[in-house]
């Protein structure tokens, strides 16, 4: 007699790497440069000084990741497959809100 076996989950593919969104195109080098420079001194301003109360990392670690992601396509890959996993409906507010700041610094 054959032991049973345990019921499986069919695979899934991840609808996270689905290539559905149009890519903006690429900001000006000055723009970029500009962009890398302020979201990487947020993201390290915020590790550091994150414990004291009166600045808050939780705020400004997202707004320094958010600025690397308009400055690098490869960041911005990185954190859709981030946010996805764990908040599969904030993807599309953000999408939003990148084309918008996109828009302006155009």
């Amino acid at each position: 007699m054959a032991a049973p076996q345990p019921d499986r989950r069919p695979e899934v593919q991840p609808t996270h790497l689905v290539e559905d969104e149009p890519d903006l195109p690429p900001l000006r080098v000055g723009v970029r440069i500009l962009l890398f420079t302020l979201g990487a001194f947020l993201v390290l301003f915020g590790l550091v000084f994150g414990p004291l109360p009166l600045i808050p990392a939780v705020v400004l670690v997202p707004l320094g990741v958010a600025l690397l992601s308009l400055a690098s396509d490869r960041l911005n890959r990185r954190l859709r497959v981030f946010v996805m996993r764990r908040w599969p409906n904030a993807w599309q507010r953000i999408q939003r809100v990148r084309a918008w700041l996109h828009r302006r610094l155009s």
